[in-house]
């Protein structure tokens, strides 16, 4: 029988300053109480023939050296958040164990636990790891918790490049407004819409509505959006902004939130001829260019489409999560969407 393992941890937190030792899976830091872990130290209780290192990724400084047995790793004093971590065991014993550990990090909440290396936490977002627990158990045992992936790190996407139109193209005239979904709200706040892990709705559809937009001007089309300036406008005044224009159509691009079904949403105003013909043919676009399919296109009253003096739709790309590979990939969508709405003017 293997012998019994005690980790041990304490950490250094904002406002807090040094936390007692905790150990076996208890709560070393906060959760909910907005306050940036700064340092950690784990150590072991144990007969075996056992160590355990650990490095950490602290704000503008990155991955710091190894430390172990109860060495601190991260700062004090410096305001500086602890945004990740990697824990492994060593010595002669170290094949019969496994180290768990998860943390609790800023807007995403508990992320689930890595093991025996892995990274947890974020890199390169500009999140705090607020809290840490920690269990070493003999070899067999997996723990999980149903949430997010280990470890999240952040690559700044390009600016997606304009796509020059084919040659065989046809062109129409007329005026269109674009509209990116969320953005500045009415009270001078920032509204991100919905969100899922290190994805908001604003952030993935402002570059699905710069390419669409990039190959509706190519095909003739005269295009106000409040992409030109990265979504600087709330839905008040995109309404208000495509009606003083006399734009000939409004298109507002969204994605549903992360409990959603997959698939496609259209909303047009109910009993609208025009904007059903005209959800039709982005929906059919869409859902062909992209495998994806459809929850049908849904009449209500949203002031989107009844606010506006045009044809109009709200075109819901897809949910936040289970749809998430397609919403990345921004010039496929953004060229399905762009045909769609072409066909259906």
């Amino acid at each position: 029988m293997a012998e019994k393992v005690s980790v041990l941890y304490a950490g250094h937190a904002q406002d807090f300053g040094d936390l007692a030792i905790v150990k076996d899976g208890q709560l070393c830091g906060t959760e909910g109480k907005e306050k940036r872990l700064e340092s950690v130290r784990i150590f072991l209780e144990t007969a075996a023939k056992l160590g355990i290192e650990y490095e950490t990724h602290v704000q503008d400084i990155g991955w710091l050296p190894t430390r172990s047995n109860g060495e601190e790793s991260g700062s004090k004093g410096e305001g500086k958040r602890v945004e990740a971590i990697r824990i492994r065991l060593t010595g002669d014993d170290a094949e019969r164990y496994d180290v768990f550990y998860g943390v609790h990090v800023q807007n995403i909440g508990n992320m689930q636990f890595a093991k025996n290396g892995e990274s947890t936490g974020t890199e390169g977002k500009g999140l705090r790891m607020e809290g840490l627990r920690i269990i070493v158990v003999e070899k067999g045992v997996e723990l999980r918790i149903d949430t997010l992936d280990k470890f999240v790190k952040y690559v700044k996407p390009a600016e997606p490049a304009p796509v020059p139109a084919p040659a065989a193209h046809p062109r129409k005239s007329g005026h269109g407004y674009l509209a990116v979904a969320h953005g500045i709200s009415s009270d001078g706040g920032w509204d991100s819409g919905c969100v899922d892990g290190p994805y908001t709705e604003a952030g993935l559809m402002l570059p699905i509505v710069k390419v669409a937009a990039s190959y509706l001007r190519q095909w003739g089309l005269t295009i106000t959006t409040d992409a030109d300036h990265n979504n600087n406008k709330n839905m008040l005044a995109t309404v208000a902004e495509a009606n003083a224009v006399g734009a000939d159509f409004y298109v507002s691009v969204h994605c549903d939130y992360n409990a959603a079904p997959s698939g496609t949403l259209p909303i047009i105003y109910p009993g609208s001829a025009d904007g059903e013909r005209f959800a039709n043919a982005i929906n059919a676009s869409v859902t062909a260019r992209m495998g994806m399919g459809t929850r049908g296109v849904m009449q209500r009253d949203d002031y989107e489409v009844s606010g506006t003096n045009m044809k109009a739709c709200i075109f819901e790309t897809g949910s936040i999560r289970n749809d998430i590979n397609k919403l990345l990939d921004a010039d496929k969508y953004g060229f399905a969407l762009a045909q769609g709405i072409f066909d259906g003017i």
